[in-house]
């Protein structure tokens, strides 16, 4: 089989895959050294499997499952082809007739047009209860996925495109045009607590708890795309923009498991030492800051799910021969602490050997890494710390009471204790607070609401 692959409206190459297996990339006749793809070093790349640049577009356990099996894809290339979020600008097509003639589009500076693109600026608790919600019952809740065993959160979170119209206020499917919008619905199989099934994974309220740590990131200082929750029936769905569309133009960014050339199932295995070396590759120290920020603010909510796939760097620009990137947007932020059925780790990726526990000398171990001087690397810690300590509660409390009164089993036995989700964040917040104080030796000052 034999894929044509285009990034930026122009032919990059060709990803071709033999009966027997081998996966071999080979550039297009005009594409200078300068421009290869990370990972695809030569002009030539063979392999086994299929290289981190693009496996790491795919989705991933059964929805990669599922996608094939509709397609009858046999092989590691053919997937490819039905995407329908794929990153960045990346096209691909089995048929050279196939590919459209390339766009003239203006370059654009990402940074420049950056709040354009994010609409950030909604006020928290975004629920858009007013629009019109025209997804098909088949398309939110696909017949194949079930609550099994998980190691970890985002990666088995469901997703596909969607439009989103402001001006007659509805979210609509049309996969004919190019969507600026991302949808995950409420999993079915993960919200239904049943303590007899020990393998089934209770993970509720995921999307509203995605939804509070994005809009609670964004109050932190950190970059985030426009995101809210639907109610629909009795589910709640999740939406977030996308940001690497600007108007109908789009900019390249990947994932730091591609840059470090690593696939989806060693996500988990990576470090934040390896993170940060990485990114000193690539980044300015202003970034290289925001980078450490956002570790630091991931330990202290708890962001167990942190992993090399929920950190990318973007593209400074839209110019097709752009090298040079930055600190992409986040995405993905959740805490999983107030989970039974996930590890209990303070961070996906480890730091001097650690996933949990994590003390101040241990990240101060990691600023030196990113060449953040002591001094300030303590203040930066002690203000994320402190800004968690006093304003999470009221963060939480701006939440509406239909959903803070929604019921959560908070343990797996005969006779679980059934909680609204305001008490399991109230006992929460008590976790963290004493975690701040035990390993970061920073205490709470004022009196807690919930008190």
């Amino acid at each position: 089989m034999q894929l044509y692959v285009i990034k930026n409206g122009k032919l990059t190459g060709t990803l071709t895959e033999t009966h027997e297996g081998i996966v071999t990339f080979e550039y297009a006749t005009d594409i200078a050294a300068d421009q290869f793809l990370p990972g695809l070093a030569d002009k030539v790349n063979t392999a086994q499997t299929l290289f981190p640049i693009f496996e790491n577009l795919l989705p991933e356990h059964e929805q990669l499952t599922l996608l094939k099996i509709k397609h009858n894809i046999t092989n590691k290339i053919g997937t490819l082809l039905y995407l329908d979020n794929v990153h960045g600008s990346f096209e691909f097509y089995n048929n050279v007739n196939d590919i459209p003639a390339p766009p003239k589009f203006p370059t654009f500076i990402y940074s420049q047009v950056k709040s354009d693109i994010l609409e950030s600026n909604y006020t928290f608790p975004n629920i858009l209860s007013n629009y019109i919600f025209n997804i098909p019952t088949e398309r939110l809740y696909p017949s194949g996925l079930t609550g099994g065993k998980i190691t970890g959160i985002s990666g088995y979170q469901y997703k596909f495109s969607v439009h989103k119209d402001d001006v007659h206020k509805r979210i609509y499917l049309d996969d004919n045009n190019e969507s600026h919008y991302i949808l995950k619905p409420n999993n079915l199989h993960y919200s239904k607590f049943n303590p007899k099934d020990k393998n089934n994974v209770y993970i509720p309220f995921l999307l509203v708890n995605e939804h509070v740590f994005m809009s609670f990131a964004r109050d932190f200082g950190f970059d985030i795309p426009y995101n809210g929750i639907i109610k629909h029936d009795e589910h709640f769905h999740y939406i977030i923009k996308r940001y690497d569309r600007f108007q109908n133009m789009k900019i390249d960014h990947y994932e730091l498991l591609s840059l470090l050339g690593k696939q989806s199932a060693d996500k988990y295995s990576i470090t934040c030492k390896e993170i940060i070396e990485k990114c000193k590759e690539y980044l300015a120290v202003e970034d290289l800051t925001k980078l450490f920020r956002f570790i630091v603010f991931s330990i202290i909510i708890g962001h167990g799910d942190l992993h090399a796939k929920n950190i990318s760097l973007i593209c400074h620009s839209n110019n097709s021969s752009e090298t040079k990137m930055e600190l992409a947007p986040l995405y993905d932020i959740s805490t999983s602490s107030i989970y039974f059925d996930v590890d209990k780790n303070d961070i996906g990726l480890s730091i001097n050997g650690k996933n949990k526990e994590i003390t101040l000398s241990d990240l101060l171990w990691l600023a030196s890494i990113a060449d953040i001087p002591e001094d300030l690397a303590q203040g930066f810690i002690v203000e994320i710390a402190t800004q968690f300590l006093e304003t999470f509660e009221a963060h939480i409390d701006k939440l509406p009471s239909d959903i803070k009164e929604l019921p959560f089993y908070a343990r797996r036995s005969i006779y679980p204790s059934r909680l609204s989700l305001n008490e399991i964040f109230s006992k929460y917040y008590t976790n963290r607070c004493e975690y701040i104080e035990q390993h970061l030796s920073i205490k709470k000052k004022k009196t807690s609401i919930w008190d």
